[in-house]
């Protein structure tokens, strides 16, 4: 198989930012024993970077999750956490 280059994996995550983290993310998954999306007998970390540059891994935001809409309601901006007051001038 080809080198996989940095620019192949931007073109599917966008930022630098966002591949650090979509690749990292996904090789602690692969080094915990997750199942490998394509079939490589590279490192995690290349292969994570091998998935991404296939469009095998992208981001998941909350909002198009089935069900998860509500794990991530929002904060709403009255609310008072403990120690707040420390804070106050």
């Amino acid at each position: 198989m080809a080198r996989i280059t940095v620019e192949d994996s931007l073109r599917v995550a966008k930022t630098r930012f966002g591949l650090v983290s979509l690749a990292s993310k996904r090789a602690r998954q692969l080094l915990k024993g997750a199942k490998p999306l394509l079939d490589s007998k590279n490192r995690e970390i290349v292969l994570a970077l091998r998935e991404i540059a296939a469009g095998k891994v992208v981001y998941a935001h909350p909002e198009y999750l089935n069900g998860a809409q509500e794990d991530f309601r929002p904060i709403p901006d009255s609310t008072e956490f403990i120690g707040d007051d420390e804070y106050l001038e």
